[in-house]
């Protein structure tokens, strides 16, 4: 069974990738009302850019890993992702009136995005296990 859903998953990773990357530019441009996160801290959402970015890092190192150099899609992936989260916050400011960019944001993506690049090595070789 889990080799049925490692084919599935590697046959649909660029797919995956690319739509949950619009996903987050919607979300990130869209009139989107506040979310209840269940955390009692002030920084809340924060967890939520975390969780977004970590899980984007992850499907495009999926997405890629077999079509780009390894040494390429290590350091393209993370500093693309970054660099696209970067850019979302600074079109939530510019372009919507809805929605404000915020640096704090801009970081918790980062470090949802670092944390993916640190996790995948080990994650990639229970993989390949599989």
């Amino acid at each position: 069974m889990l080799r049925d859903i490692k084919n599935l998953l590697e046959r649909n990773a660029l797919w995956l990738a690319v739509a949950a990357t619009v996903a987050v530019a919607i979300l990130s441009l869209g009139a989107v009302p506040k979310l209840n996160t269940g955390l009692n801290l002030k920084a809340g959402d924060k967890y939520l850019h975390f969780i977004a970015y970590f899980t984007l890092c992850i499907l495009w190192y999926f997405a890629l890993k077999d079509r780009l150099h390894r040494y390429v899609f290590r350091i393209a992936v993370p500093v693309g992702l970054i660099l696209y989260g970067i850019i979302l916050e600074g079109l939530q400011s510019g372009l919507t009136s809805y929605r404000t960019g915020d640096v704090y944001d801009a970081l918790a993506n980062s470090a949802g995005v670092l944390g993916a690049m640190f996790l995948f090595n080990r994650l990639l070789k229970w993989y390949e296990t599989i």
